[in-house]
């Protein structure tokens, strides 16, 4: 007895001590909630069912939050997201409560739908909406794949709507169908945290100015000089050794540079250089160089800025990469 209490006394420590490290693990505990009920409102019967379903409804509303929250690196929402979400769940809820034709239901009904349709277009359009074009290989492989799976799961749930029949073998294959989106859906979120947790975003970026005909043709020189002097593989090159060496203020050097070329910094401007040698070098059947010399001999100080580098343009370490190029 003692110690089934002193486990119920840890359980409930836990329970009321837990609280989700962010906005995206927020979100998340949220939608698994109402994901899993509307699973179950396939499942079940009678009541049950329609208790499952009350919270199941809002699914769509909350699996946009956390797209949000995948792809923007802020801390907090925006006011009104968290209320469209709201009113997508709550006009959702009272629809399944008010089910039977009436002028509640009707309007109901239709405000869940136009809310629920409006949070599903914002869901497609969440991952592309701070897209750089210095954004790591694998943060864009992330934001396709993600974008993908969530067309195709779309896709597959209206599909069913549409083929839905009035007998009992079509509303049993229109459960499994949307069960199944939603149960896939559920289990893509969580990959998509996993995700986020091991490659956070970094810092809301400050907006950034179109570029003017100065900015390219100040561009243009930066990367002829990146050629003829090879300042890729120079080793703690510095913007203000670039800046000096075109006659330049250093702010007009990363003005080009992050309005004219689209990276964050000279740093991720460089950097992508030397990755581009590296891979180079790495995917050479006959190079016998090992890792480190390859990053010595690519302008990298040490082994570890390296590896960090190559993984945000490439998703993979340079030894992964070396292999994967010689097995082919």
């Amino acid at each position: 007895m003692a110690s089934i209490a002193a486990f119920g006394a840890t359980a409930d420590q836990w329970l009321f001590q837990w609280r989700p490290r962010d906005r995206l693990h927020a979100w998340a505990a949220v939608a698994t909630v109402s994901f899993t009920c509307y699973i179950l409102a396939r499942l079940l019967e009678g009541h049950a069912a329609i208790a499952a379903s009350i919270i199941g409804v809002g699914a769509c509303g909350w699996a946009w939050l956390v797209a949000r929250a995948l792809f923007d690196p802020s801390r907090h929402d925006a006011r009104w997201a968290p209320m469209v979400a709201v009113i997508v769940a709550v006009t959702g809820a009272i629809s399944v409560l008010a089910a039977g034709g009436g002028v509640i239901d009707r309007v109901a009904g239709n405000a869940y739908a136009l809310s629920g349709s409006a949070a599903l277009l914002l869901t497609f359009v969440e991952a592309f909406q701070r897209w750089r074009a210095d954004l790591p290989s694998a943060e864009k492989r992330f934001r396709f794949a993600f974008t993908g799976v969530y067309a195709l799961l779309v896709s597959a749930s209206v599909m069913g709507f549409w083929v839905e029949g009035e007998g009992p073998g079509d509303r049993l294959r229109d459960d499994w169908i949307k069960g199944g989106c939603a149960t896939v859906g559920l289990v893509a979120i969580w990959i998509a945290v996993q995700f986020r947790r091991s490659r956070p975003l970094g810092p809301a970026a400050p907006h950034r100015r179109s570029a003017t005909a100065e900015d390219q043709a100040l561009a243009e020189r930066l990367r002829g000089l990146l050629e003829a002097e090879n300042l890729a593989v120079q080793t703690e090159l510095k913007v203000a050794d670039v800046a000096s060496q075109l006659g330049q203020p250093e702010y007009r050097v990363s003005q080009a540079i992050t309005a004219a070329m689209g990276f964050a910094n000279f740093n991720r401007w460089i950097n992508h250089h030397r990755v581009a040698r590296a891979m180079t070098i790495l995917a050479e059947p006959t190079e016998t160089r090992t890792i480190l010399q390859i990053a010595f001999d690519c302008g990298f100080a040490s082994l570890g800025p390296f590896n960090r580098a190559f993984r945000d343009e490439t998703g993979m370490t340079p030894t992964r990469y070396r292999m994967l190029q010689r097995s082919r």
